[in-house]
């Protein structure tokens, strides 16, 4: 007997005597699934990064090439002499000029300080006057050195610009004259040598307090008239011995011949600081630019630019170190 089923068959055949029972196996159906299409991964393209735009070079600028002198630069002058150092073209970087220029000496100085008057002009200013017998000297190192600027140019110091200038002070010669006492003492080299009497200006004339520096203007004879001080009260027409010129402003040093009276008990000039005449002759012969004077007790102070550049002494220290660019 053989029973029929939904999944399986079972079939029973005897054969040589022998009773075999054959299992049928389930017939399957293929369910493999089919193989699935391999995409190839696509190889990235190299990031290629943009290069910047080029930059226009820059004009190439005008080179210009700045002189510098220096005052004085040679031979023997007196302690109240100041440096003057003046340049072709205006500076604007002035710090960059100053720590190329250097004063420096074999002998022990006071301390200095370069100021600036304008654009073009510095003054090497020490803190009291130099010393007598000493050799002092400026050391430029300029060549190159950037000193101005604009769009199209750079102003530099030019190839004369590195350099040694030097100079010597001769005795030191300081006259120190009082209003009070009229009196004009002389030293030198720290000595007191000459009292000289003195007779400086009556009010409305008074001459000035002060350090006036000489400038080596002076004159055996010269005239000078009430005319010249722009008078019309008073009237004087007069030939003047010995006269050295001490400001721009018309201060001499000079003998008196008509004031001897005078001279020595009060005071009665124009603002010229008085002398008899020996004695006259006496600072005239022996004076040399850059000596001093120093005048005070008159009431009227010297001014700052009465005397270029020897009346940049009257700033007082803190005011002259602060022109410094340094």
């Amino acid at each position: 007997m053989a029973h029929t089923g939904d999944v399986q068959s079972v079939r029973s055949i005897v054969l040589a005597g022998v009773l075999t029972l054959v299992v049928a196996t389930p017939v399957v159906a293929d369910v493999t699934p089919p193989p699935v299409p391999v995409v190839p991964t696509p190889i990235p393209s190299p990031t290629v990064t943009p290069k910047p735009p080029k930059k226009k070079p820059k004009p190439k600028k005008n080179i210009e090439r700045v002189q510098v002198s220096i005052t004085p630069s040679s031979g023997k002058v007196g302690v109240g002499q100041l440096i003057t150092a003046r340049f072709s073209a205006p500076v604007r970087f002035k710090a960059n000029a100053e720590a190329a220029m250097v004063v420096t000496s074999p002998d022990p100085l006071p301390k200095g300080s370069w100021g600036w008057i304008n654009s073009t002009t510095a003054i090497y200013r020490p803190k009291d006057f130099w010393p007598g017998h000493a050799r002092i000297d400026v050391e430029l190192n300029l060549h190159k050195v950037r000193l101005n600027a604009d769009a199209k140019n750079i102003w530099w110091g030019g190839s004369t610009t590195n350099r040694t200038d030097s100079f010597r002070t001769a005795r030191s010669f300081v006259a120190r004259i009082n209003a009070n006492t009229h009196q004009m003492r002389v030293l030198i080299d720290g000595q007191l040598v000459k009292v000289f009497g003195v007779s400086l200006g009556k009010p409305g004339f008074l001459t000035r307090s002060g350090v006036k520096v000489i400038t080596g203007e002076k004159y055996r004879w010269t005239r000078m008239t009430s005319a010249q001080l722009g008078l019309t009260d008073e009237y004087y027409d007069l030939q003047v011995p010995y006269a050295v010129r001490i400001t721009p402003s018309g201060e001499f040093v000079h003998g008196a011949p008509w004031a001897a009276s005078r001279i020595g008990v009060w005071n009665g000039s124009h603002g010229c600081t008085n002398l008899n005449v020996g004695d006259a002759a006496w600072f005239f012969n022996h004076v040399k630019p850059g000596d001093v004077t120093v005048t005070v007790k008159t009431g009227r102070p010297m001014e700052t630019w009465n005397g270029t550049p020897g009346s940049y002494w009257n700033y007082p220290w803190p005011e002259w170190k602060a022109k410094s660019a340094l």
